[in-house]
């Protein structure tokens, strides 16, 4: 959302008769106006956010200003600095700690001035919605909110607390365009259909109240608008995208992939090199540099090959076809690896070596991410 600088002349004015009669100046006229609002404020405390973080320790400032306003839904705060720029990357800052927030409709800026010199910066901003109406949203969606952190807490590491809750949210929310609210976790919690914003907002939230860290990153994927998520596990940071994990949105988006059926992992847990092949963020903030495989879904389940390796592979597809598993992907150190299992399996059509009792199965094959999918027939 972006920010709008807006001045307001009528305030110099005010402020320019106000001093020749009380002789005040500066900011002791502000307070002499009201304009410093003294009112007790519930306080938020973000020292555990990732951007939040990463800002100075005066962006930070600014930060609290700003959040505090928005979450007390004060229609205009005094800000400690006239940068503009410095404002509107707080608030963006603010949108990827905070997938929460479901209430503001715009924001603004406003510069008072004093016989023509700036004075102060004011923060203003408008909400779609009362206080009232906003208590009465939290309070429908907190039986879902509640089910899904109950959840999580039973998990036993932050690895199973993304894929637990990538898949049930891939599972549970589907991704519809037409869905009301889909910029925010209204959509995912009472309509149970949303858009890209809205599943990141929800994994930032959930995630973070289930104690991991997590951010929402907003830019570009194949060139299309889109945003995705940036979580830290065991110490590592990772990148995790449930939209492109949906198969609902591939089917919509890339209609030869219809064979996924609801979930695909490809999209949880990546480096910054492995999904930078396809997205590129667009943030003023410091993204860190992902590097770590250790809680990738395909490290963790056995499913990453680091050279083509037709024993090891094929013992996973006897089991993920013995099993009764409707589906396997394998997943290749680059793409000469990815290209020998294909020749191999597809090509020789040496799958039928493990999969007995079937002469037809549906492969793709992930160039982006090196990945085999192999679906079994019916």
């Amino acid at each position: 959302m972006k920010i709008k600088k807006q001045a307001m002349r009528f305030c110099t004015a005010l402020l320019l008769c106000a001093c020749l009669v009380t002789g005040c100046a500066g900011v002791e006229l502000l307070d002499a106006l009201g304009y410093y609002d003294t009112q007790e404020l519930e306080t938020v405390h973000s020292d555990d956010r990732y951007v939040y973080q990463t800002l100075s320790e005066q962006s930070r400032h600014i930060y609290d200003q700003m959040l505090t306003a928005l979450m007390n839904m004060q229609d205009s705060v005094r800000l400690s600095t006239q940068d503009q720029e410095e404002v509107q990357n707080c608030y963006e800052a603010i949108c990827a700690d905070y997938g929460e927030i479901f209430w503001v409709e715009s924001c603004s800026t406003r510069i008072v001035s004093l016989f023509g010199f700036p004075v102060t910066m004011y923060f203003d901003v408008s909400y779609t919605m009362t206080p009232q109406q906003v208590g009465q949203y939290q309070v429908q969606m907190q039986p879902k909110i509640n089910e899904y952190l109950a959840l999580l807490d039973g998990c036993g590491s932050d690895y199973e607390k993304t894929e637990l809750l990538y898949k049930k949210l891939i599972d549970e929310v589907g991704y519809d365009l037409e869905s009301e609210n889909n910029q925010n976790i209204l959509s995912v919690f009472l309509s149970g259909s949303t858009v890209c914003q809205g599943y990141a907002c929800a994994v930032q939230y959930l995630l973070q109240r289930a104690g991991i860290q997590c951010a929402i990153v907003t830019g570009t994927a194949r060139g299309e608008a889109h945003a995705w998520n940036l979580v830290r596990l065991d110490g590592d940071y990772y990148y995790l995208d449930a939209t492109w994990g949906n198969a609902s949105y591939r089917a919509s988006e890339e209609p030869e992939d219809t064979a996924f059926d609801g979930v695909n992992f490809a999209y949880l847990n990546l480096t910054t090199e492995e999904l930078f092949r396809t997205h590129e963020p667009k943030v003023t903030f410091e993204l860190p540099v992902c590097e770590s495989t250790a809680d990738s879904y395909f490290v963790k389940h056995g499913l990453y090959f680091d050279r083509w390796d037709v024993d090891a592979v094929g013992e996973r597809l006897v089991r993920a076809y013995d099993g009764g598993a409707r589906s396997i992907s394998l997943k290749f150190s680059d793409e000469a690896e990815l290209s020998a299992a294909y020749g191999y399996l597809i090509d020789e059509r040496h799958f039928r070596d493990y999969c007995t009792d079937t002469d037809t199965i549906c492969y793709l094959a992930d160039t982006d991410l090196c990945i085999l999918n192999v679906f079994f027939m019916e």
